[in-house]
């Protein structure tokens, strides 16, 4: 009998003691913004998960969630901003938030199947045994290796401290020197190195870029069809993407228009050059509308160049027209040296630098000093040069050839591609491209699927080729 009075006690005493962390819990949840958003959503997963919500029904509005829950405007938007970036929700501009295709959180020990499900993912971690026909990289036989190497080695001898040292956290001057010689000759930015920063390749850069402009809510431009990882970028941020149509010589400006008209719009994500996925450039009329309006609406245009040095000669870019002062220019050297070399940079107006440079020291610190003084090695010697001059007329070639072989086999391009790697292909007879997606996988061949690059339009039809990785062996799979 006593150990019975024994165990109730101790379970009164229990839940005084749980009645009382529940008391102490919620005053704090009161007291911290950060707590309160915390809770609101873990709510909301729970009520996913429960199925209150169906898939592809509509979320409760803004307004009405931060009525019904008690919360402030940040929290629901950070709330829902987070759930659409876990793939539980999808943001449609104008309409709201709608419940994606399930409504159930992936357990913890579910989370490597459900990458190993994604195309970026199949396509980075892939064996060697795969052609990766849809990736975003040169194979390793279109890299002059030897000659990289040689740089490598003359970068060592010469630069030994770098080997142990941080780098500077704006990035090594000399570097950013040669960078400011560069981009005069190439694309008629006229930029000093204050202006510049070094990043972890543009991945990071845009990362930096997105932290510093977007706050939760915003409106936010990108190109359609696009950058996959960046519209997860934005959302990661908070913003609500709004995709901009991509026509042949660049943004659809009337499409922008009519989102301007109802949105208050903070940024412009875009490629100038080689347009990743179609391949196209943007005309200088082209440029000039898109620059009058950020003017005219006081938003930046985010002009992400990664692919420019693939083209031979002065390109167009925004940065060019408006000297930085509505542009930030991002650019890099993973794509045109080696993936691994997470070499990027920023340029920008100068009142940005010391935020990005703060938001930088936060994530990273510092590029690897051995890195950025191997990039100004060979933009210093002439090696870049000489390396991108032979790549540049092989992609002219192999442009052209990819292009020539897949449309005597009916494949078409709503924009035809002016350069570098990327193809935006479809075929009439095929409506849904997934069952010859999966076809190809099972001869290793891997593709990007269309709606990888969509925000709100239908891309099934669609795939993104990479030129650089197709040959003769490969066109017999795409007799339809």
């Amino acid at each position: 009998m006593r150990r019975s009075f024994s165990l109730i006690g101790r379970a009164r005493a229990n839940s005084r003691r749980g009645f009382q962390l529940t008391v102490r819990l919620f005053f704090l949840t009161l007291a911290d913004p950060s707590m309160r958003a915390d809770t609101l959503l873990h709510q909301l997963r729970q009520r996913l998960a429960a199925s209150e919500w169906l898939p592809g029904q509509r979320m409760p509005s803004i307004r009405k969630l931060t009525a019904s829950a008690g919360a402030t405007y940040h929290e629901v938007v950070s709330s829902y901003g987070r759930l659409v970036s876990e793939g539980l929700l999808t943001a449609v501009p104008g309409r709201g938030y709608f419940v994606a295709g399930t409504a159930r959180p992936p357990a913890r020990d579910e989370a490597p199947g459900h990458m190993a499900g994604d195309a970026l993912f199949k396509l980075l971690q892939g064996g060697q045994h795969y052609t990766k026909l849809g990736c975003g990289w040169l194979p390793p036989a279109w890299r002059d290796t030897e000659l990289l190497a040689k740089a490598v080695r003359r970068t060592a001898r010469l630069e030994q401290s770098s080997l142990a040292d941080y780098g500077d956290i704006q990035g090594y001057l000399p570097m950013r020197k040669q960078l400011c010689v560069h981009l005069r000759r190439m694309t008629q930015i006229d930029v000093g190195p204050q202006q510049l920063l070094s990043t972890l390749g543009a991945t990071q850069a845009l990362d930096l870029v997105a932290r510093l402009l977007i706050a939760p809510g915003d409106h936010v431009f990108v190109d359609e069809p696009c950058n996959g990882n960046l519209i997860k970028l934005i959302q990661l941020a908070g913003g609500h993407v709004i995709g901009i149509r991509r026509l042949q010589d660049g943004p659809d400006l009337e499409d922008m228009q009519r989102h301007l008209v109802q949105h208050k719009v903070k940024a412009f994500f875009c490629n100038s050059t080689f347009h990743n996925p179609t391949g196209s450039n943007v005309s200088p009329h082209n440029a000039f509308g898109v620059l009058r309006l950020a003017i005219e609406h006081g938003f930046y245009i985010v002009e992400d160049d990664v692919y420019g040095d693939f083209s031979p000669g002065v390109r167009q870019t925004f940065a060019g027209l408006d000297n930085l002062q509505q542009v930030i220019y991002i650019g890099s050297f993973s794509k045109c040296l080696s993936a691994s070399l997470r070499v990027g940079y920023i340029a920008c107006p100068a009142a940005l630098v010391e935020p990005l440079m703060r938001l930088k020291l936060l994530t990273c610190v510092a590029v690897p000093a051995f890195c950025e003084r191997f990039v100004n090695t060979i933009l210093t010697d002439g090696t870049y040069a000489r390396h991108m001059s032979d790549l540049q007329q092989r992609l002219i070639r192999q442009q052209v050839q990819t292009q020539r072989t897949l449309t005597d086999r009916g494949w078409r391009f709503d924009i035809t591609p002016q350069g570098g790697m990327f193809l935006w292909v479809h075929h009439p007879d095929i409506a849904d491209l997934h069952p010859f997606v999966r076809q190809l996988e099972q001869h290793d061949v891997l593709l990007m699927p269309g709606e990888s690059f969509a925000i709100t339009r239908n891309y099934v039809q669609y795939t993104r080729i990479n030129c650089t990785h197709f040959s003769d062996a490969m066109a017999e799979h795409f007799e339809v």
